[in-house]
């Protein structure tokens, strides 16, 4: 009974961002898509249900320094994700990541994580992880694919599912 208040105000929250999120864009620069797709990562993390505790570790975004989303990104550290704080990471030997952001047209990761969340921005051809960010007609949109999620142990919110583009 505890968590639906609290799954409602988040999702209220996730509802507010959006709305702001396109109002805010628009501008077309690409500091705008930047930080709106951070955005994007930021909630699609929020709704994402990881298996097993990771304690008091925080919730890891790897991806490149030279990934546009990189400024955007790290700007939003030490905010929360659920009781855990934002930390963005380059990824390196020993770097735990919880997301990893990929650029389209990357390949699968060779190590399939247990509890990694592959987001792909502007999927190619190819491999586009458990969530793809595309652009459509000039609005960010999101496709999730569970299949490729439920391999890596990781569950979406019915809310994120619902505010999809596509799920499959």
């Amino acid at each position: 009974m505890h968590s639906e208040p609290n799954s409602i105000k988040a999702a209220l929250l996730w509802c507010v961002a959006l709305v702001l999120l396109t109002l805010a864009r628009s501008g077309s620069a690409q500091t705008d898509d930047a930080a709106l797709k951070a955005a994007y990562v930021y909630n699609i993390a929020q709704f994402t249900i990881w298996p097993g505790a990771a304690g008091a570790r925080p919730l890891t975004v790897c991806l490149s320094g030279a990934h546009a989303l990189w400024d955007s990104l790290r700007k939003l550290r030490g905010r929360p994700v659920g009781e855990r704080p934002l930390a963005v990471l380059e990824p390196g030997p020993g770097t735990q990541c919880d997301v990893a952001v990929l650029r389209g047209g990357a390949a699968r990761p060779t190590e399939a994580a247990s509890g990694l969340l592959v987001i792909v921005d502007e999927p190619k051809r190819g491999y586009a992880g458990a969530v793809a960010l595309v652009e459509e007609d000039q609005h960010l949109r999101f496709d999730i694919d569970t299949a490729e999620a439920a391999r890596a142990g990781l569950r979406f919110s019915s809310r994120l599912l619902q505010l999809a583009r596509n799920v499959r």
